[in-house]
């Protein structure tokens, strides 16, 4: 199903709920997915699901209905496509503690992420400087593309890719985005992937001269486990009573300081406009 942007994203966010709680399907208890106690995580779920966001402007797709560790999101960004790094020390180093659960006795998240991000491609240094060059010098190639599904070493990675595929298209002068995602929990990674790939949609399109456009995020499978549930309803129905109709409900904006070029940005060159550090917070346990 494809659902078409607004210019507020918890639009986006509060019917991708709706939908999920009306026509998901539960899993059954046999997942590989389990919470630190050992429980299985259930999850309620939709197969195929697509939505677009307009990035051309500085609203970002950033959650208005709880408080997103917006700071977090963008080191990890950092962290994968820039740093191009799989040590979970270099994360905890930018106080983000997203893999905490993942690191392997080698401190790293195995041969995922930033580790393949930095592999060559064509003759490129890595997969991002691959995508660069295309965009800049071939622009109406339909292969520019990423990919962190490698086959040969998903069996040594301690989480397989989520956000596995980008496609970069340029029409217009417009820079494209298409995201593909194996799975996403809608609780958890959902609300920090769209934010980090809006700004790496934007960084990319600085280095390349051009303006963005749409952000096209298609999901394999689209989730929220079975103790996120009762928060979730708690979430948006706060939002509905308490914050959507009054001076709370306002539009994220996004600012990129010091731009020079793509290799030296800095997490902190993200400048965020939002009411973000004053939404309630909720705790959704973690599934590994």
């Amino acid at each position: 199903m494809l659902k078409k942007s607004t210019n507020n994203f918890e639009d986006i966010y509060k019917q991708m709920f709706t939908d999920i709680y009306e026509h998901g399907v539960w899993s059954s208890d046999k997942v590989r997915t389990k919470y630190v106690d050992g429980t299985p995580a259930k999850r309620k779920q939709i197969i195929g699901y697509q939505f677009r966001f307009d990035n051309s402007t500085d609203v970002l797709p950033l959650v208005g209905s709880r408080f997103i560790p917006i700071k977090s999101a963008i080191s990890e960004l950092y962290w994968i496509w820039i740093q191009q790094s799989n040590k979970v020390q270099d994360l905890r180093d930018m106080s983000c503690k997203f893999w905490d659960e993942f690191e392997m006795s080698d401190g790293t998240i195995g041969p995922a992420y930033g580790n393949i991000i930095s592999k060559e491609m064509f003759g490129h240094k890595s997969q991002l400087h691959y995508i660069i060059n295309e965009i800049k010098n071939n622009p109406d190639s339909t292969r520019i593309k990423t990919s962190l599904w490698d086959v040969s070493n998903l069996h040594l990675m301690s989480l397989t890719p989520c956000v596995y595929e980008t496609q970069w298209n340029v029409l217009n002068n417009k820079l494209i985005l298409s995201l593909k995602v194996r799975s996403n929990d809608f609780a958890l990674g959902l609300p920090a992937n769209i934010y980090q790939y809006s700004i790496l949609h934007r960084i990319v399109a600085l280095e390349c001269n051009l303006e963005c456009g749409d952000i096209i995020y298609t999901i394999d499978n689209l989730h929220y486990y079975d103790r996120h549930e009762n928060g979730l309803i708690q979430q948006f129905s706060y939002y509905s009573f308490s914050i959507k109709n009054t001076d709370m409900n306002i539009l994220p904006t996004v600012k990129i300081n010091n731009f020079t070029n793509i290799w030296d940005f800095k997490p902190e060159d993200v400048v965020v406009t939002s009411n973000n550090k004053l939404l309630p917070k909720y705790k959704f346990e973690i599934a590994v």
